[in-house]
């Protein structure tokens, strides 16, 4: 794989410093990567409220990728980020960079070359603390980090599960903890009965949640009521009503309204 060669031999010349470690193919492809080039990179897995993913499991999968240590930041959402306005990342971004050690060693994400070009307002965060996005630099897309994430160990089930939940609720709508709770319950819930880590469940608006599919599988469940109540009750704890979207799961399209 010469791209995964091309990210080993760049990590042999950047030794040092900390990566913002999510445990998805991205980042695992960039830790897994610079622990087989030997380098001295401490991988920083942030609990925000919002992750999809278990502290447990990351800590696994780093060990997994050859990291002795996973660096855990518990951090509490600020007012700005749980109004949720549309530059939520931002803010969300700049919170998490202001809490890494500030030693003068350099800061790793695992932002790809196909991330360019989108509505990305926590690349302005990224860019005033200069974190270095080694992906992009090789030209490294997000469907070549999954293979390169795998041949370096990474377990497929934990990247899977890496899953940012602020990002389900509308802007403008409050990140408000039973809101995020549900939305977890939800997707869960459906991964466990599916296996369709793709599913994505959103709240619209005060009374609507909307959830998005992947698996034809996945939406032949509906048919059965058992599988509808039970999916029902775990969504109205947040919103009135729980409906399905009739197109299948795709990136966040409230971005499409954002002129930027």
């Amino acid at each position: 794989m010469e791209k995964k060669d091309a990210l080993i031999n760049w990590f042999k010349k950047n030794k040092e410093g900390y990566l913002l470690f999510s445990g998805g193919f991205d980042s695992s492809a960039v830790l897994g990567a610079a622990m087989k080039a030997g380098a001295n990179i401490i991988p920083i897995w942030v609990n925000n409220g919002f992750n999809r993913a278990k502290a447990d499991d990351m800590i696994i999968q780093a060990q997994n990728l050859g990291a002795p240590e996973l660096k855990i930041i518990e951090v509490t959402p600020g007012d700005e980020v749980v109004a949720n306005p549309e530059r939520r990342c931002y803010h969300c971004k700049s919170h998490i960079l202001s809490l890494v050690p500030k030693d003068g060693s350099p800061i790793y994400d695992g932002t790809t070359a196909s991330d360019l070009g989108n509505y990305r307002p926590g690349k302005q965060a990224l860019d005033e603390y200069k974190v270095q996005s080694p992906l992009v630099t090789l030209g490294i897309t997000s469907w070549e980090t999954k293979d390169i994430a795998m041949a370096l160990g990474a377990d497929p089930l934990f990247a899977d599960h890496e899953s940012c939940l602020a990002t389900r609720i509308n802007y403008k709508h409050l990140l408000t903890p039973e809101r995020i709770k549900a939305i977890y319950d939800v997707e869960n819930y459906l991964i466990d009965k599916t296996g369709d880590f793709h599913v994505r469940c959103r709240i619209d608006d005060e009374d609507h949640m909307r959830i998005e599919l992947a698996k034809p599988e996945s939406y032949a469940l509906i048919a059965d009521a058992q599988f509808r109540e039970e999916l029902f009750e775990l969504g109205s704890k947040a919103c009135l009503f729980v409906t399905i979207d009739v197109k299948r799961s795709r990136p966040n399209e409230y971005d499409k309204r954002i002129r930027y």
